[in-house]
């Protein structure tokens, strides 16, 4: 079940906007703006994979009403194959600290919910994507780059 006071999503993949699974969203965003997390970001062929770490991950906060965020949530973890109750997920759901630049001049930060890779052995033959881009005064890496195998349809995933 979703936090009550948690009602964004960071992504950094293929559910950003004009990606593979931007129209899956079950509900409409009440705003989409861009954000960083600190993470290492390693790309899968197909689609990336966020863990824990040093580095810092562009990607887009999408908001939601509070009585949108519980469908969204649950469509979300499908999608990501994750369950909370599961032992096998490919990703798991956790709450972040997202930086981005607010109405004024200063980086502003919010909690979001953003989705972890699980299966970290697979990472060892992944290509981890150093950061290029500048966000916030920070490089960041951001998905895809020049390398990336950036599918367009289901059937490429």
């Amino acid at each position: 079940m979703a936090s009550p006071n948690i009602t964004s999503y960071f992504v950094y993949g293929t559910l950003k906007t004009a990606h593979l699974r931007a129209g899956l969203w079950p509900r409409k965003p009440v705003k989409i703006e861009a954000g960083v997390i600190q993470a290492d970001l390693f790309d899968l062929g197909p689609y990336p994979a966020a863990v824990t770490g040093d580095g810092w991950l562009l990607g887009e906060i999408w908001s939601f009403s509070e009585v949108d965020m519980q469908p969204t949530v649950e469509m979300l973890d499908r999608i990501e194959g994750y369950s909370p109750a599961g032992t096998d997920n490919e990703y798991t759901r956790e709450i972040v600290s997202v930086e981005f630049e607010g109405a004024t001049d200063q980086p502003r930060s919010i909690n979001a919910f953003a989705y972890f890779y699980a299966r970290k052995k697979r990472l060892s033959i992944s290509r981890r994507i150093e950061p290029s881009q500048k966000f916030l005064g920070r490089f960041a890496a951001a998905w895809p780059d020049s390398l990336s195998r950036v599918p367009t349809t289901f059937s490429e995933e």
